[in-house]
């Protein structure tokens, strides 16, 4: 194993403007030991898409036993790259739109970063694939492997310094490099805000019922079909489970220039009802927004427009 090699590749991370390195040995989950946080994230993994808790999300269950070992993308991988960065603007904001979808679409910003980490890589000698939620690879659970953090009761990943508000990214690579110590502890403790305040009843400790979350009704839900729930405001994804989290407290401003919000974005449900389809596509160019078809997001912003009337308001 290259200790110089991976000093090197943890101090471009930093200079690229990554907040968070770690560093995995490539394995199958499936054969981690049974009492390894790896482990026992994969088989969480396995029991959400046995109970059908992935909804309409087919790809999730198909692509599960690539899933198990990142291996079998990269023929010959040693090591996988986490890379974190916080997209975090402010604690709590009267928008209908989830943070991570304000700026820059986040594919885009972190793999031109990532392919300059594979260059320098190629450069040595290795081979190296990136990955931006672009690969069948269950990024929260490498992040624990690599030391980032935990997996928290919102079943998001939280990190002690930058909270739950971070993008996931990385790079499984050929390289044998130095890991870091998997991350073994559970500091949600007694905590159960997230489950609380979730509208929709969507949480219980460490699982999501997609069929009862708003991000995946606004996101990825192929057809708006009975059985939504009130999405409370919201018109594309979901951030309440992220604001009342006690350890968002650490997150601060990131200032990264990418993300900077659009105006539109502060603007609620009864604003985008008033667009056209070729104004809501401009204002998702270059945006995570544009993960929903325009008329799509017409049709939801109506739907959160009227329910928003009868009573429920804006986060």
């Amino acid at each position: 194993m290259s200790i110089a090699l991976t000093r090197a590749i943890k101090a471009l991370s930093e200079g690229l403007g990554f907040h968070a390195c770690g560093i995995a040995p490539a394995l199958s989950l499936a054969e981690a030991p049974l009492d390894s946080p790896l482990r026992q994230a994969y088989e969480r993994y396995v029991e959400w898409l046995q109970a059908g808790m992935h909804a309409g999300m087919e790809y999730m269950a198909r692509t599960a036993p690539l899933r198990a070992d990142p291996r079998q993308l990269l023929p010959g991988a040693k090591s996988l790259i986490l890379v974190l960065q916080s997209y975090f603007h402010t604690p709590r904001a009267a928008s209908p739109i989830a943070q991570y979808a304000w700026g820059e679409d986040y594919h885009i910003h972190m793999r031109r970063r990532l392919q300059i980490i594979a260059d320098y890589l190629q450069r040595h000698g290795h081979e190296a694939r990136p990955f931006v939620d672009t690969a069948p690879i269950l990024e929260k659970v490498w992040a624990v492997a690599s030391g980032l953090g935990w997996i928290g009761k919102n079943t998001l990943l939280l990190n002690r310094h930058l909270g739950s508000y971070t993008f996931i990214g990385g790079l499984i690579t050929t390289a044998s490099l130095i890991p870091d110590a998997p991350f073994t502890e559970n500091l949600c403790g007694t905590c159960n805000r997230c489950i609380q305040a979730c509208p929709t009843q969507a949480l219980t400790p460490y699982k999501l019922d997609a069929r009862r979350c708003i991000a995946y009704w606004t996101i990825e839900a192929p057809t708006l079909e009975e059985g939504m729930p009130n999405l409370h405001g919201w018109i594309f994804g979901c951030d309440i489970c992220q604001q009342v989290c006690p350890w968002n407290r650490f997150a601060k401003p990131q200032g990264e220039l990418s993300f900077r919000p659009k105006a539109a974005v502060f603007q609620g449900a009864d604003y985008w009802t008033t667009l056209t389809p070729s104004q809501v596509k401009k204002l998702q160019q270059g945006s995570a927004l544009r993960r929903a078809h325009p008329k799509k997001l017409l049709q939801i912003a109506t739907i959160s427009a009227s329910q928003a009337s009868k009573g429920s308001s804006m986060p």
